[in-house]
């Protein structure tokens, strides 16, 4: 539509091992329509969703709405289809952890994608996760030094809060919470290097105590932001997009390409 402020691209990427990656992309509607990057080129947002497969947005559809305001903005943004442990199920430790790092290596292979669209400034990335999106997103931004922001929303501290309770893992508990400890995004966020992280919780989640908010906020690096919200798990709340976008605008200082 041509009074649209963004396109959507139904696409896919390559992933790390050779399969295909479906992904919506997202670009202002004036880089399309130009057929040229701009002088200067804007920021470039990855957003990885969350897990319910009772919700129609469990899947990469959840930010493809927030995306066409990032649009506005003079954003593009990739929306890839997570598949661990969305399509494959935790069995146990030594194939859950290998199922993190490819995951991981999904996301990083988004932000290649990502880095590399014309009119994007690869030096000015950020990266939202929701749930087990949240919890990738701390891992892949642990050491990416081409990260400018960092959203996670209603992310679990450690793998095993999820895994044990909800997947019939047989592991022995202690070592299956030693063996993917290395992986968990409390013990991966004081790695980030990104100036900006925003971290959103919800006092009524039934999935994730307050506490396990407060804590993986205390474990990122010096001036993160952690903001707790009335709601559940869900974050549907519409000052939660609201804050987030607010906060992506700033950090990313992109450029109004919407007119």
């Amino acid at each position: 539509m041509v009074d649209s402020p963004h396109i959507v691209e139904d696409i896919t990427f390559e992933g790390p091992d050779g399969d295909p990656v479906e992904a919506w992309l997202v670009r202002p509607a004036r880089l399309v329509r130009t057929g040229t990057p701009p002088v200067s080129p804007g920021p470039g947002i990855l957003a990885w969703h969350w897990l319910e497969p009772k919700a129609p947005d469990g899947n990469r559809t959840q930010f493809l709405e927030e995306a066409g305001e990032w649009a506005a903005l003079g954003i593009t943004s990739l929306l890839p289809q997570g598949r661990f442990p969305w399509h494959q199920a935790p069995t146990g430790a030594v194939a859950d952890r290998a199922g993190v790092r490819a995951e991981v290596g999904r996301l990083r292979a988004g932000l290649d994608r990502l880095a590399t669209e014309p009119g994007v400034d690869p030096s000015r990335l950020g990266v939202v996760g929701h749930d087990f999106g949240g919890m990738l997103a701390a891992v892949a931004a642990a050491d990416d030094d081409r990260l400018r922001a960092l959203v996670i929303i209603a992310a679990t501290p450690r793998w095993g809060d999820w895994f044990l309770p909800f997947w019939p893992i047989p592991d022995d508990r202690i070592d299956y919470l030693r063996t993917l400890r290395p992986l968990d995004p409390i013990e991966c966020i004081n790695r980030v290097r990104s100036p900006e992280i925003l971290l959103q919780f919800g006092r009524r989640d039934f999935y994730i105590a307050e506490m396990s908010g407060r804590e993986f906020q205390r474990a990122a690096p010096d001036g993160a932001s952690g903001l707790m919200y009335d709601t559940g798990h869900d974050m549907r709340l519409p000052e939660i997009r609201a804050d987030r976008v607010a906060f992506l605008a700033r950090v990313l200082n992109p450029d109004d390409m919407s007119g």
